[in-house]
């Protein structure tokens, strides 16, 4: 009976440990990148056509893993919806320098089920991403920043602020009237270790604003890992 118990509870906890052992990441240098390999982080579908032409892009010597897994129809993005926050699958007590995301704003979405807002225009909107450095001592240090997603098609351009900075790239490669952005946010506590970072987005009437499809995160610290493999 006691053998039967065992082998029940092996069968149950089985599955479980390999979702434990899962590795999430893959790296090079001091530089973690967030995988694609299956919708357990990039869930939300939709963003685009899967379509990159290359496994990894680069914008200001950063990296990022922007093509999601071969069966996918587009590349994915955080699941921000309905005011839903993130939570980077980090080890507790990580030491972490920073954070970068690759996000994208539609020029066709707009505010066309918001009167008040309809007023400013059919293409004229603005996001607000927010994080939350989570320390193990306690503290926690939030930080946020404007998007103007269609601000009149203003091109490239940068705002920063206390650690956070996000830089506008231009167009997306593979999507249609889509602006990209370069979002960074500086740990302001580099050497204290981190319990966790949380993410959130700016919403109404539980849409998203935001197409965050990439995250690299700067740690010299160490996380369960593969070398970075460009395919």
């Amino acid at each position: 009976m006691l053998k039967k118990i065992l082998c029940i509870l092996t069968l149950l906890l089985f599955p479980m440990t390999v979702s434990w052992a899962e590795v999430v990441w893959e790296k090079q240098g001091n530089y973690y990148y967030l995988t694609k390999e299956n919708r357990n982080n990039f869930s939300l579908e939709g963003a685009g056509p899967n379509v990159f032409a290359r496994k990894y892009l680069t914008y200001d010597g950063v990296d990022f893993l922007v093509r999601g897994a071969k069966e996918w129809k587009d590349y994915g993005r955080l699941n921000l919806e309905g005011n839903n926050m993130f939570a980077l699958p980090i080890r507790p007590g990580m030491k972490i320098d920073e954070v970068h995301f690759l996000a994208g704003g539609n020029y066709s979405n707009s505010y066309e089920h918001d009167k008040l807002m309809r007023l400013y225009g059919d293409k004229y909107f603005y996001a607000t991403i927010t994080i939350i450095f989570v320390y193990q001592d306690g503290v926690y240090k939030s930080f946020s920043l404007p998007v103007f997603w269609d601000w009149f098609h203003l091109g490239q351009g940068k705002w920063s602020k206390e650690g956070a900075k996000i830089d506008s790239l231009g167009d997306n490669p593979v999507r249609k009237d889509c602006s990209m952005f370069h979002i960074t946010f500086a740990n302001p506590r580099p050497t204290e270790p981190v319990k966790d970072i949380l993410l959130s987005d700016s919403w109404l009437d539980d849409r998203p604003f935001s197409d965050i499809f990439a995250v690299t995160i700067k740690s010299s610290d160490t996380l369960e890992s593969k070398p970075k493999v460009d395919r």
